[in-house]
């Protein structure tokens, strides 16, 4: 029998509720009857997701689909879509990384390849937390010789091996959408953050235009290993429940013309 999880922000058990429409057989996506929260609610057990469905696989997979269902507007949207991620998007982290978060030890959660915090300043020492096992060796290779490390685990399994207040920031960029234990993961996160570091959050805008607009085929979807799907509020939901305070997440950070939010957060006293 399939797992079916409660939902990740009140724990409210919604398997009678009826599935969205953007559902996508065999999986299933909920809104939350008592939160609003919408989430995956038969997700893929977290094994599969060091290997057969980890992320470098379902996101060439996806992609590969896209391609054939709509050819031309994926060709005509991906170019653009690059050159605005190349210009606005990865300027827009390091300049959060280098405002926010003082140099020091620094905590990629889902660091991939570890390019993110390869390309910072070399006052950050990068460490990271990777659950499949290929990219976590591309990410060891470049943190090992600037001091860091990548342990291979799942995020709460990786961050239960780290000290308390080790860290002056966590990243976790394209993240919290994939983890089934997101609030418990935040509650960890907190243990590791020193009492003035800093959480970047970035995750896909559920409540974007383009999602009512392009309804299943929106970019946002990715069956199975986007499992929670962020609006402003129930982001804002489960990083209280966890213990976290809001330093900055203003209207350009989460525009409904965007498909993207970011968010930066710190210990909530």
């Amino acid at each position: 029998m399939e797992e079916r999880v409660k939902c990740p922000i009140c724990g409210t058990d919604n398997r009678n509720e009826p599935a969205l429409s953007y559902s996508r057989e065999p999986w299933e996506i909920k809104e939350c009857k008592a939160c609003g929260m919408v989430y995956l609610e038969n997700p893929p057990a977290s094994e599969a997701l060091e290997d057969e469905l980890a992320w470098e696989k379902t996101f060439a997979n996806e992609s590969k689909e896209r391609r054939k269902r709509s050819p031309l507007l994926y060709m005509a949207g991906r170019a653009p879509k690059a050159a605005v991620q190349r210009v606005t998007k990865r300027n827009k982290l390091l300049d959060f990384v280098t405002k926010n978060i003082k140099p020091g030890p620094i905590l990629d959660i889902g660091c991939a390849g570890g390019h993110t915090l390869a390309s910072l300043p070399e006052t950050y020492i990068p460490f990271g937390i990777e659950i499949s096992h290929e990219l976590s060796q591309v990410a060891a290779s470049a943190f090992g010789p600037r001091g860091g490390a990548v342990i291979q685990a799942d995020a709460l399994a990786g961050l239960a091996q780290m000290p308390r207040n080790e860290f002056n920031g966590i990243i976790m960029t394209s993240f919290l959408e994939h983890d089934t234990k997101a609030k418990e993961t935040l509650l960890a996160v907190r243990r590791v953050m020193r009492e003035d570091a800093r959480l970047i959050v970035k995750v896909p805008n559920y409540a974007s235009w383009n999602r009512r607009v392009r309804g299943s085929r929106w970019c946002g979807f990715r069956f199975p290993d986007h499992v929670n799907y962020f609006t402003p509020d129930t982001l804002t939901q489960m990083l209280s429940k966890a213990g976290l305070g809001i330093v900055r997440f203003g209207i350009l950070d989460r525009l409904p013309t965007s498909d993207t939010m970011w968010l930066i957060a710190r210990k909530a006293h």
